[in-house]
């Protein structure tokens, strides 16, 4: 880190090193949070998990679950929030996948940059 900002190095460099630096924190600072919520990923329950969990059939009286209404309501709420929690999922795979990237490239750069020659 000292030879980032050394007394050599003139000041277009030093602006150019700084934010990089900042870069490559933001990116892993994102990465790590995008992983925690991979870690933490929500559940897509079963149909019948989620009309009594979500929609509470098992909970309304038996002549109301009969009507057709109340069941298509739960059922097509259930495949919307099942698609987007498979959605949601699937967008913090590529995000941590575009974090990781970042962090290589720019520390890969800033090592480019400030490389000693010899």
């Amino acid at each position: 880190m000292a030879r980032l900002f050394s007394k050599e190095k003139d000041i277009f460099l030093k602006i150019i090193n700084s934010i990089l630096v900042l870069w490559l924190i933001t990116a892993i600072v994102i990465t790590f949070g995008v992983g925690i919520k991979i870690v933490n990923k929500d559940k897509v329950l079963t149909y019948e998990q989620y009309s009594k969990e979500v929609c509470m059939l098992d909970k309304i009286p038996q002549e109301e679950i009969d009507s057709t209404t109340t069941q298509n309501n739960c059922r097509n709420s259930y495949k919307y929030e099942k698609k987007n929690i498979e959605k949601m999922n699937k967008a913090n795979a590529n995000n941590f996948l575009i974090g990781l990237s970042n962090i290589v490239i720019v520390a890969l750069f800033m090592n480019l940059l400030n490389k000693k020659t010899k």
